[in-house]
């Protein structure tokens, strides 16, 4: 067993004994040292892969704290628990987390290839370049090349843990007027963000100067943006001189035969930011999301790309790398989308088997989840009841609008869970 191996260990060990609980600030590099009598890049390197693998999280400037990943794995399957109005109550079966099916996870390849990385020391032992790893950058260049039709060079590529972080970045970069559309007010996270930087925030307001604008995920059960809207918007940012922010989630999961161009490769860029991230594809726990700048932006970025710190893990940037260059991740992709479709279908299959008397099924074209409008009174009471877990979307006089996922439950038990979900409506 390698010294790092060691430290990563013995602090696991801390954890399961609950020496080290859930928001537990870890011990500094240099208490570690004394405390294990190991050098400094042990630490460092253990301090790496246990970030990597989920048992602690960096605060930038504070240090490390102890995630509550075995808090949450040492939960019973069959106990898991959901939060109601009423607080938190068992469930048998859960159709409202959107999360990754466990039978097409890729945590052991990714394992390797983190293991690799974290051998990689020169490069460890320094910090990361402020706009993101080069090698990563070029990779990520050749992917939306291939998968999107973006032409684009490794220099306009701005790699961050996360798009709240990347809209600061890219924010300074706007000129014009100060104000901003969102498609809802589900997009608050973002929307108070550029409030924060002193823009007017509107909801679906075509005449504001920047228009944020999801056209793989327009409704939270999957409606993609025809063709018809993507030439509209294309034409109106370009002759009005706006600004489109391109957030490219669930793309990966459009399950229709149609093409959904890229709004960026439509437009050659000039008026468009795209928004990417392998969070949803790879692994929930790699926080790894990329900026593609509008061309006309990229002179004024490297200007301020010095004030901005890198926020992604350096040693996931060097591993991700290697996964893209290998092809793993377009194999893995295309498995994982085959398994989503199958059960997109076992479950419309088994809504309109248990529910198409009482209720409409809405299911779009992307994504792993679905609305169902339900009629009747007291729907809401009787979820609660529920041995199954689901999200409540909307509730209207003698109707109820529920969203379920179809990501994490196993397809053998999708048929059984809708029929408990109908038998607790029909109490």
């Amino acid at each position: 067993m390698k010294v790092y191996e060691k430290v990563c260990e013995y602090y696991i060990n801390q954890m399961k004994e609950g020496a080290l609980k859930p928001g537990d600030k870890m011990p500094s590099i240099r208490t570690s040292e004394k405390i294990l009598g190991v050098s400094r890049t042990s630490i460092e390197t253990g301090f790496l892969q246990l970030a990597a693998d989920g048992y602690i999280y960096s605060v930038e400037k504070v240090g490390y704290f102890v995630s509550d990943m075995l808090e949450n794995n040492n939960e019973s399957e069959e106990q898991l628990t959901h939060i109601t109005s009423s607080g938190t109550k068992p469930y048998e079966y859960d159709l409202a987390t959107i999360g990754e099916d466990k039978t097409v996870s890729c945590l052991n390849l990714w394992r390797r290839y983190m293991k690799s990385a974290l051998r990689q020391e020169d490069r460890l032992l320094s910090y990361a370049n402020n706009q993101g790893e080069y090698d990563l950058r070029q990779e990520i260049a050749a992917y939306v090349r291939k998968n999107r039709n973006i032409i684009c060079s490794a220099d306009d590529v701005v790699i961050g843990a996360g798009f709240q972080n990347l809209l600061q970045i890219l924010i300074p970069l706007i000129p014009g007027e100060k104000t901003i559309s969102f498609p809802t007010k589900d997009f608050m996270d973002g929307a108070i963000l550029f409030k924060s930087a002193g823009f007017t925030v509107n909801f679906r307001d075509k005449e504001s100067h920047v228009i944020y604008v999801t056209p793989s995920y327009m409704t939270k059960w999957g409606d993609v943006m025809p063709m018809k809207r993507r030439r509209e918007l294309a034409e109106h940012v370009t002759k009005n001189n706006h600004l489109l922010i391109e957030d490219d989630y669930q793309n990966e999961f459009v399950y229709s035969s149609k093409p959904t161009p890229s709004l960026y490769a439509m437009t050659g860029g000039e008026n468009v930011a795209f928004l990417g991230s392998f969070s949803r594809v790879l692994l929930p726990s790699v926080r790894i999301s990329f900026l593609i700048l509008p061309k006309k932006a990229r002179k004024e970025y490297l200007q301020l790309r010095g004030l901005y710190n890198q926020t992604a893990s350096k040693a996931e940037q060097i591993a991700l790398a290697q996964f893209l260059r290998d092809g793993h991740l377009d194999r893995h992709i295309k498995k994982i989308k085959r398994l989503y479709d199958d059960k997109r279908n076992l479950m419309y299959e088994a809504l309109q088997k248990h529910f198409s008397d009482n209720a409409e099924i809405i299911m779009g074209e992307s994504g792993m989840e679905m609305a169902v409008k339900l009629k009747g009174e007291e729907v809401c009471e009787k979820i609660e009841n529920s041995p199954v877990a689901v999200n409540v979307l909307e509730t209207a006089e003698n109707a109820t609008t529920i969203l379920i996922s179809c990501s994490k439950i196993e397809s053998e038990n999708i048929n059984n869970a809708i029929q408990k979900l109908n038998d607790s409506l029909q109490k």
